[in-house]
């Protein structure tokens, strides 16, 4: 199924927020301006040309903006009953300009007198409304949804909205596959209308107020990863790489407020700095029985909740029960996105000041992820040449003092199919938390009779690991042996791993899988004292937010056994996982047996 669905949602008025008729609580708009950043490189790959006056299209996507004018014609009504805004609840704006899409079959479709209204249908409970984009003639033509809105003096913005072709139109263009796929980012912005009459209400008692409940005061702090309802391919990076973005829902489950300040915008309770949340995603695939980490983005420094499915209003604070959204083009925003070496993980620690967004140091912005695969997650097309190979993506929240680092991390399985000359990605399960290794080995299981194992690890101070095996019987007294070890957030690295291997069993067919695919920096493998020895070279350990993977074929047999490791910038620590290994005994050895 397509992973983009607009039914079997709950209604509009779910949440017990009074009356959306009472005028007091009603405002309006009207004017103003949509800006629409198409994504030209993508639409490029599935033949789709787009006019539309634009003569600069920068590799950063961002910089290339239509600005459509808002007739002052019509209108939205906001409902707006604390002051901020919870829904659009009718009206609709109507457009002036226009562009034309020319189609591979020679066909063309020219978008002018449009409007803008939100969507007739019941929404998600996480989404604060989903507009839709008419033509002359009434079609629905473009949807705009995982919206970003609020108001801000005398205007409404809905900012950071995915621009989707609807249904209609992929049928009408005859590719029906693109229906609900993203075509660039939109932001629209008209002007407030408060009536004489409005009066914003007062917030339920004990609720909404900032800095009631901050850590550490409240150690109940715990925002859950909740969806990943679009993944998208966004385009290529060149000709065998290719640019992957997902959108991520959350929830404040806990009881304490989560701070959400933008960088570079001040210092603000509770930690006196600019804190926010930080957003990642990885891609896997398990093949041959081994599970192999092949992409990695950045990270997306969080700038601002919606708070939708609770009655405060949206801003810098995400509250108890608030939800929160990030559409697949915000999370390629370049303004936002950072490498993962300036976080200490652990903590959740981050300086905006002196850090890739201010590389001299003076405390103001100067530098953004503008190059196109820059810090976004570029993964190898060769990886998808067998599309009957599960794929997964996952996402993970950092969220500083959070107590449960594993709900704030959450997968899908995907099935990759080249369209054009560009690909389309399908969910073919729900929506779950944890690693996406949790679906390959069990967490916290021991079955030998399976052949599977998984510990989770804790260093205290230091972060999570996950150690796991699949144990192959090959028959003829062959055992494959396929491990890996996952970094969650364990800040010193892991530099070396040691699997027992008594000194005269077999060891064949050496698989060794990294994030970069570079053999140059491959880990060192060596066997000396009935031991298999795994070290890295400089600039290679297992850190945060990463998995390697190491296969082998031997004629031991599997037993319960420990795989110890070694930490890189904590002196060397050892610990170990007690999951499955090769039997420890020569005995059985004795006379080449």
């Amino acid at each position: 199924m397509r992973i983009l669905i607009f039914i079997g949602c709950v209604m509009l008025t779910q949440f017990s927020w009074g009356n959306q008729q009472d005028p007091t609580s009603v405002l309006s708009s009207d004017g103003g301006h949509l800006e629409i950043q198409t994504f030209y490189p993508l639409l490029g790959q599935f033949g789709i040309r787009v006019e539309d006056g634009l003569t600069h299209r920068a590799t950063d996507w961002s910089k290339n903006s239509l600005r459509m004018p808002v007739k002052s014609t019509a209108g939205l009504q906001l409902y707006a009953p604390y002051g901020g805004l919870k829904a659009v609840i009718g009206g609709q704006l109507n457009l002036a300009g226009e562009f034309t899409w020319h189609l591979p079959n020679d066909a063309i479709f020219t978008f002018k007198n449009l409007a803008i209204r939100p969507v007739a249908q019941a929404l998600k409970g996480d989404d604060l409304t989903v507009l839709e984009l008419l033509n002359q003639d009434g079609q629905v033509v473009f949807f705009l949804n995982n919206v970003h809105a609020g108001l801000n003096q005398n205007q409404v913005f809905f900012e950071n909205m995915d621009l989707r072709i609807s249904p209609w139109l992929a049928a009408e263009m005859k590719l029906p596959d693109l229906a609900n796929h993203i075509a660039g980012q939109a932001q629209l912005y008209s002007n407030l209308v408060i009536p004489a009459d409005y009066k914003a209400q007062q917030f339920p008692q004990g609720s909404c107020v900032a800095g009631d409940n901050w850590p550490p005061s409240n150690p109940d702090l715990d925002v859950a990863l909740t969806e990943m309802q679009e993944v998208e391919y966004l385009g290529d990076f060149d000709a065998n790489h290719v640019i992957i973005t997902p959108s991520a829902t959350l929830q404040n489950i806990g009881t304490a407020d989560v701070a959400w300040w933008e960088k570079f915008t001040g210092t603000y309770d509770p930690y006196a700095n600019d804190q926010h949340p930080y957003l990642i995603w990885n891609m896997y695939r398990e093949i041959d029985g081994r599970f192999e980490q092949i992409g990695v983005s950045g990270v997306k420094h969080a700038f601002f909740t919606v708070n939708t499915s609770c009655s405060c209003n949206g801003g810098h604070i995400l509250f108890p029960s608030c939800k929160d959204k990030y559409s697949v083009g915000n999370n390629n925003l370049s303004n936002h996105l950072g490498p993962r070496e300036n976080i200490e993980v652990y903590q959740g620690l981050w300086s905006s000041t002196g850090s890739f967004f201010d590389q001299n140091g003076d405390g103001v912005l100067d530098n953004t992820s503008s190059a196109l695969g820059e810090n976004r997650m570029v993964v190898a097309e060769a990886d998808f040449v067998d599309s009957s190979l599960p794929y997964y993506i996952s996402s993970w929240y950092i969220i500083r003092d959070d107590i449960n680092i594993f709900n704030s991390m959450g997968y899908k399985q995907y099935a990759i199919t080249p369209y054009n000359s560009g690909w389309t990605l399908n969910n073919t399960t729900a929506f779950a938390n944890g690693p996406a290794s949790d679906q390959y080995v069990a967490p916290d299981s021991f079955d030998l009779s399976a052949g599977m194992a998984s510990q989770r690890i804790l260093r205290a101070g230091e972060g999570h690991l996950t150690v796991a095996v699949k144990v192959l019987d090959l028959g003829g007294g062959l055992y494959r042996y396929n491990y890996m070890v996952e970094n969650h957030d364990y800040d010193p690295q892991v530099q070396s791993i040691t699997v027992p291997l008594v000194d005269l069993a077999s060891m064949t067919d050496w698989v060794f899988v990294d994030v970069d695919k570079e053999t140059s920096n491959d880990w060192v493998v060596s066997r000396s004292n009935d031991k298999l020895k795994l070290h890295a070279p400089v600039g290679n350990a297992i850190d945060w937010g990463l998995l390697y993977s190491f296969s082998f074929t031997s004629n031991s047999p599997p037993q319960a056994g420990v795989v110890n490791l070694t930490g890189l910038e904590n002196g060397g620590n050892l610990f170990n996982a007690s999951v499955i290994t090769p039997f420890y005994s020569d005995l059985i050895f004795a006379n080449g047996f």
